[in-house]
């Protein structure tokens, strides 16, 4: 299957940004939540937020892993 659009990689600049601004905040949240003091009622969201960014991450990474993986079996 080929892609007839000028520029095919348009997207991974999206996912790119999308991920590098969840991995930041993945950061920023862990660093909250060691550094700063934490309220016990808050940290089921700072859990929540940090799975959320963690799997943003994740699904960036393994979707990279696996485009290269089927270019290579060609």
């Amino acid at each position: 299957m080929t892609d007839q659009h000028p520029d095919p990689e348009r997207y991974w600049k999206h996912r790119r940004r999308l991920a590098y601004t969840a991995m930041g905040a993945l950061l920023l949240t862990l660093a909250a939540a060691l550094f700063a003091p934490v309220r016990p009622s808050s940290v089921p969201l700072l859990e929540g937020l940090a799975w959320v960014f963690g799997a943003i991450v994740i699904g960036y990474y393994g979707n990279n892993a696996i485009e290269s993986f089927s270019k290579g079996r060609k």
